[in-house]
């Protein structure tokens, strides 16, 4: 199966964290606030809420319910159910005003029949899982993009620069030597229209993009592994080990050493 679906009506808050997966988070009933990306929201029973892996976010919970259902999908994994780039973009292209969260309104019995169905799937497993999986993904995000297209990137920006192959090669090189420069050329652009054109759709330039890769990369190093830090600052594209913490500090307000010390049993199970 290429995610995980949970249900969950643990009444818990979390501080500023991300995850190494893009997620959906489904209210079925009650009602939280979100601070994600500095930006507050609040999400009642009903709506669907659409993070990636470097959305900074913080739940807070505001009555005594909620449950939800959410999704964790692996980046490498998002394309495994679907390969529609308009659809997916709701996951993927959050540039400045992205609104995160989606009221689905009159239409939450649907929604609710969605995804207890999907939750169901999961769990029996057996033949064709995956093709059941993709149909009901497929209802959830045409759906969604029925009741707000503006959260989805229009198709035609979609042709004019191919974003989503862009951070598909971001993904998987977040390690090697980058250049906005080779990068654009690659694509035809020069690198100034490439930087404002990622900076727009995905809400943070293209060297933050590969930035965030690599400290998200080693973050998990830091608490899966026993590599020393040297060593991790090596795969994460990092030759200068110094510059390695010092970036790592600044994002996370603590030392590698550290923070692998607070992590060290860790296991980590979002449950927004």
């Amino acid at each position: 199966m290429p995610f995980e679906i949970v249900y969950s009506d643990q009444l818990v808050s979390h501080r500023i964290h991300t995850h190494m997966y893009y997620e959906l988070i489904y209210v079925l009933e009650g009602a939280v606030k979100l601070t994600i990306r500095g930006r507050n929201y609040r999400a009642e029973a009903g709506s669907l809420v659409f993070l990636n892996q470097f959305d900074e976010h913080a739940t807070h919970l505001i009555g005594s319910t909620y449950r939800r259902y959410y999704l964790l999908i692996p980046p490498t994994q998002l394309q495994a159910f679907h390969n529609d780039v308009v659809l997916l973009s709701v996951f993927r292209l959050h540039g400045e005003k992205f609104s995160y969260v989606l009221p689905t309104g009159a239409d939450k019995p649907r929604f609710d029949q969605y995804f207890a169905m999907l939750k169901d799937t999961a769990d029996r497993g057996g033949p064709y899982m995956d093709e059941r999986i993709e149909a009901l993904m497929t209802l959830i995000l045409t759906d969604a993009h029925a009741l707000r297209p503006d959260m989805f990137t229009l198709a035609s920006e979609v042709s004019f620069l191919p974003m989503q192959d862009i951070l598909d090669e971001l993904d998987r090189s977040y390690a090697s030597p980058f250049s906005l420069q080779e990068l654009a050329e690659k694509h035809y652009v020069s690198a100034g229209c490439l930087s404002a054109r990622f900076r727009q759709l995905v809400g943070m330039s293209p060297m933050q993009y590969v930035t965030q890769s690599r400290l998200t990369h080693a973050k998990q190093l830091l608490i899966k592994t026993e590599l020393s830090v040297m060593e991790i600052a090596r795969q994460c594209g990092y030759s200068d080990v110094s510059n390695f913490v010092r970036r790592f500090r600044k994002q996370f307000q603590v030392s590698p050493l550290q923070f692998r010390h607070q992590n060290r049993d860790v296991i980590p199970t979002p449950s927004d």
